[in-house]
């Protein structure tokens, strides 16, 4: 069983036009983000429990100072992307359930465009937008 739209002008001439999405493809996809968002989640939590703002003791000379400073902004770093991916299973989630909900009957598949595709993918779209330092 799969949904057939047709992009409306989406400014790519490369592409065909049309969008195919097999719904037993995206049912076994939107199962599979479960698991996903319970592995980022365990990362996150080991992130700001166990490994939360402890530098190495590495003494109090200044190397030793610049580089837990370093420790401190990298583990910072990791949770911020830890956290984006998390948003993103989420939105990833949302926007799956929508679709297959939208769409399980023939004729919902048949009636389905595009812009009702695109707008149940914007939150995965959003999750991923760069970041100021041009990191997704």
């Amino acid at each position: 069983m799969s949904l057939t739209v047709v992009n409306q002008n989406d400014g790519d001439v490369a592409m065909t036009g049309r969008t195919e999405v097999d719904l037993l493809s995206l049912e076994d996809f939107h199962q599979h983000l479960a698991s996903r968002l319970s592995q980022v989640e365990s990362v996150l939590r080991k992130l700001n429990t166990e490994m939360q703002c402890r530098p190495p003791a590495l003494g109090t000379f200044l190397d030793a100072t610049d580089q837990a400073r370093r420790y401190s902004e990298v583990h910072q770093s990791y949770v911020d992307q830890a956290e984006r991916v998390r948003q993103a299973v989420l939105a990833a989630q949302q926007a799956t359930s929508t679709i297959l909900t939208n769409y399980r009957t023939a004729e919902a598949r048949n009636a389905a465009n595009a812009t009702d595709v695109t707008a149940a993918l914007n939150g995965v779209d959003r999750a991923f937008e760069p970041k100021e330092d041009g990191r997704v």
